[in-house]
């Protein structure tokens, strides 16, 4: 695998996975001010890049194990450490979202008692 094909796979990870954690971090955002609107979809577009960056980490990790990887790059960590960092952020923001979710429903519930 040549150097510039590794870089090219780099960025595409690095991109992919940046993109996603911008949405994962406004989904987080959102679901703190109880906007749930859109959040489902927004989940969805960060998994849809995340599956992106994984497949392109992947033709790294398969040209590895046919021992034509690249050796060591330091643009490659970079883009996995991107990667995981990211897909932590997206399990978190999925509990985030449950959390603020059942929060909502209990605020909610105990304005409606308070007017009663």
């Amino acid at each position: 695998m040549e150097s510039s094909e590794i870089e090219s796979i780099a960025f595409d990870v690095i991109s992919n996975a940046g993109a996603a954690k911008t949405i994962l971090m406004k989904v987080i955002s959102d679901s703190e001010a109880g906007d749930f609107d859109d959040i489902d979809n927004q989940l969805k577009e960060a998994n849809k890049l995340l599956k992106q960056a994984a497949q392109a980490h992947f033709k790294v990790i398969t040209a590895e194990a046919q021992q034509k990887g690249p050796g060591f790059s330091l643009l490659l960590v970079h883009a996995e450490d991107q990667l995981m960092a990211t897909e932590s952020i997206r399990d978190l923001a999925q509990n985030f979202i449950k959390i603020n979710r059942r929060l909502n429903q209990l605020e909610s519930k105990q304005n409606s008692k308070g007017r009663d």
